[in-house]
């Protein structure tokens, strides 16, 4: 499923971030291809990725977020990825392309909507994120049910 428009939470502060980093990837994929360019640019998503994956990762310790260990896991795979990728990047063995920023626009999309949208559903509406766990629930166990023994 694509994504056109980012989605917000009217949390000021996560919607914030979220445009920050979209925009900073968006501005990267307009500019002109030049190596030492792109790599200055990717080092500062790189770090401005960290932060925001820090500052929510706090907020949902704060909130007693049950699902932190998974949420985390998205982030460390993500942020290791552009940093792996930086790396070669900077020895001049890969250049930013557009299956790089197809990847990394859909990712962030995604996780926003699906990852971050559960965190947000558990801070705002605890009995509405029960029932959705209930439901995920059921349908993963039904699913389980069309298999074999």
């Amino acid at each position: 499923m694509k994504e056109d428009v980012l989605r917000e939470f009217g949390w000021a502060e996560m919607d914030r971030q979220h445009r920050s980093l979209v925009g900073a990837i968006e501005f990267l994929a307009a500019g002109p291809r030049q190596r030492t360019a792109d790599l200055v640019e990717l080092r500062r998503i790189v770090d401005e990725m960290g932060h925001h994956f820090a500052w929510e990762e706090s907020e949902m310790e704060t909130s007693g977020y049950p699902d932190l260990a998974l949420h985390h896991s998205d982030h460390h795979r993500q942020l290791q990825n552009l940093q792996d990728l930086a790396k070669l990047v900077d020895l001049g063995r890969q250049s930013l392309d557009v299956d790089f920023f197809m990847a990394c626009r859909d990712w962030i999309f995604r996780h926003i909507r699906s990852m971050d949208g559960n965190f947000v559903l558990f801070r705002q509406d605890r009995e509405a994120w029960d029932l959705q766990r209930e439901l995920q629930a059921w349908e993963y166990a039904a699913h389980m049910a069309t298999f074999p023994d």
